[in-house]
């Protein structure tokens, strides 16, 4: 099979590489550190002595996110170090930024071909191959059990949409979820959806999902909110006064502006004063979203363009590493890629984890788990449509004890969540010294 997958990997490459350059470049620009994805990687030194050398590879911001605590465990363990890679150049630039004394190198994830691979492998020479969630590389898994590494799956999840996939082809899936030696699962429904393809029950741990025991992010003080509010042009909610509410369209895609520029108007019509701060998924749709405003007689200012010279009502956070912030700053936060036509989701765990209201729409499927959870302890409500959108932001806004009833609901839903990074590192250990 691997040949084919070589055959097929070269025409493609070709194909998409202009669309990969191009994208990357409205994503975040061009760095010199993309050679790296050719294999060309720093040599990282030879491996301390008594040291097992773990290869993590996390794809984007979310899945490098969501190691801060497991790595920040596994930096205590005098017999592990770590080398991180990532696939996206705005993961790797967070990565970058906050993992630097967590990792002992951090690059960027090879292309998945056999040259590229095998320039990579040689450079990190791991002990113990680590991925995250759902990616399984071919070429990359071929390798592993080549060289005879063990690969290790953790945070494992398969979605609604990938179970349909490997299902679809299940000669395929089995013989790529086959090359796995352990899966450390998000629950126990995706344990069980990686035992359906054979895993065996005893390579396959549950530990709880990582995103929801990750660290707090960094809280603003109040005057840097009040300074972040200033810059985007939005009310300043620490000044003592009524400034209004402000939602958070979070990580939304597209169809999804819309639907929040109109609740917006909506509600305004009917005397709440209410301002938006949307964060696209992806900011090179902000002409796509400016068009979406002139629809509407909104003022607005786009963060990419520096600060702010009025007050507006509606700010876009089309930057990157922001977001957490940009949630602070929030009365109501609405989880994006969950209306329709969006089925997927995106994590809705760090605005729980700063406690603000969440809503979210029917398509959470990548978040079923989290987002049942979130439910049954009050933190978050799932609207369906528009309507209820509408609906929910208004009833939010007319509840005096929002701040305090939301805090005490977060505060339960988080210490009943906790512990996925001890296990998940309980686990890693246990297999290194079964198999050391």
């Amino acid at each position: 099979m691997i040949w084919i997958y070589r055959i097929l990997f070269l025409p493609l490459f070709i194909l998409l590489t202009p669309y990969f350059l191009w994208l990357t470049k409205r994503r975040g620009g061009l760095d010199k550190d993309l050679i790296q994805k050719f294999g060309d990687l720093p040599n990282p030194g030879q491996k301390d002595p008594g040291k097992t050398r773990l290869w993590i590879q996390a794809v984007s911001v979310g899945e490098v996110g969501a190691l801060r605590s497991l790595l920040q465990k596994i930096s205590m363990q005098p017999t592990l170090e770590v080398i991180l890679t990532t696939t996206t150049n705005t993961g790797y630039r967070v990565a970058k930024r906050n993992y630097r004394d967590l990792a002992r190198e951090i690059y960027y994830f090879p292309l998945d071909f056999a040259y590229f691979n095998y320039r990579a492998w040689k450079n990190i020479d791991p002990d113990i191959c680590i991925l995250t969630e759902g990616e399984l590389w071919p070429e990359h898994l071929h390798r592993a059990k080549k060289q005879k590494v063990p690969v290790i799956l953790i945070n494992a999840r398969m979605s609604d949409k990938s179970l349909r996939y490997n299902r679809s082809f299940k000669w395929i899936s089995k013989r790529l979820i086959s090359k796995l030696d352990l899966v450390i699962a998000a629950s126990e429904e995706n344990g069980t959806r990686f035992r359906q393809f054979g895993i065996p029950e005893a390579r396959v741990k549950i530990s709880g999902n990582l995103k929801c025991d990750t660290s707090m992010p960094e809280l603003l003080s109040k005057d840097e909110q009040s300074r972040l509010s200033a810059e985007l042009g939005l009310p300043d909610r620490n000044n003592g006064t009524n400034p209004g509410f402000i939602v958070c369209g979070a990580s939304t895609w597209p169809g999804e502006e819309l639907v929040l520029l109109q609740v917006c108007k909506e509600l305004r019509e009917e005397g709440i004063q209410l301002y938006l701060l949307i964060t696209p998924r992806h900011m090179e749709r902000r002409n796509e979203i400016r068009d979406e405003l002139n629809q509407f007689e909104f003022s607005c200012h786009f963060r990419s363009k520096g600060l702010a010279k009025k007050k507006v009502d509606v700010a876009i956070g089309d930057s990157t590493g922001e977001l957490s912030n940009f949630i602070q700053l929030s009365d109501i936060v609405f989880v994006g890629k969950s209306l329709h036509p969006h089925t997927q989701g995106q994590t809705p765990i760090e605005a729980c984890m700063l406690k603000k209201p969440v809503l979210f729409g029917p398509g959470m499927s990548n978040f079923r788990d989290v987002a049942k959870s979130l439910r049954n302890y009050g933190v978050a409500e799932k609207v369906e449509d528009a309507v209820a959108l509408k609906s929910a932001i208004q009833r939010l806004c007319q509840d005096k004890n929002l701040d305090e009833i939301q805090g005490s609901k977060a505060e339960k839903w988080l210490k009943a969540n906790q512990g996925a990074p001890d296990r998940t590192l309980d686990a890693i250990m246990n297999f290194k010294n079964k198999n050391s």
